[in-house]
């Protein structure tokens, strides 16, 4: 980019020379409309350059605030939701059944993951089911995945992200139909 801005410079600087020696040719109209587009080239060029140089700076801004973020933050160290990471806890519907939930992360990409909750009931009943969704990459903040659909049962999960542990409210329909919501808290395996 600077090369070409100092040849720009050259060529700008040249041409005035060179114009007055050949002042006589009968190009002198075309060489003048040459000299007011490489201006205005120069002229794209630096207002390209100041943008750049904007954005470089706003990245680096956010880049600083992104690390200040990751140094404060109690889970710095990795990814909480990277491949492998697996949640334990319980959640409790709005009937007062209490159900042990572990999700188990499978994939991540940027700040969208996916795996799949096992769940398992008081009387033993279990279910899997696979989720995706969006969670920080580092430190605390705003986690929320949800199932597909299967025939009619979908689950929404909505919570936060804080001092190491997810507190979700989740709604939802069974495979029956029927509205459920609820609340759980998990914590990753140790």
């Amino acid at each position: 980019m600077h090369r070409r801005l100092i040849l720009l410079f050259a060529a700008v600087a040249f041409l005035p020379c060179s114009m007055r020696a050949i002042a006589q040719d009968p190009n002198l109209e075309l060489l003048k409309q040459r000299v007011e587009l490489l201006e205005l080239k120069l002229q794209l060029a630096e207002q390209e350059s100041e943008r750049l140089e904007k954005e470089c700076e706003e990245l680096r801004k956010e880049n600083a605030k992104l690390k200040g973020v990751a140094q404060t933050s109690p889970m710095n160290s990795k990814d909480p939701f990277e491949p492998g990471v697996v949640w334990l806890g319980d959640a409790i519907n709005d009937d007062k059944v209490k159900t042990r939930w572990a999700l188990s992360v499978s994939d991540r990409k940027g700040r969208s993951f996916e795996g799949v909750i096992a769940a398992i009931n008081d009387d033993g009943k279990k279910m899997e089911f696979s989720v995706s969704g969006k969670a920080p990459s580092a430190g605390n903040g705003l986690v929320e995945f949800e199932s597909p659909l299967m025939g009619r049962a979908k689950m929404f999960m909505r919570g936060t992200l804080k001092n190491g542990e997810i507190a979700l409210a989740f709604s939802g329909t069974t495979p029956l139909g029927k509205k459920i919501f609820g609340s759980a808290t998990l914590k990753p395996k140790q």
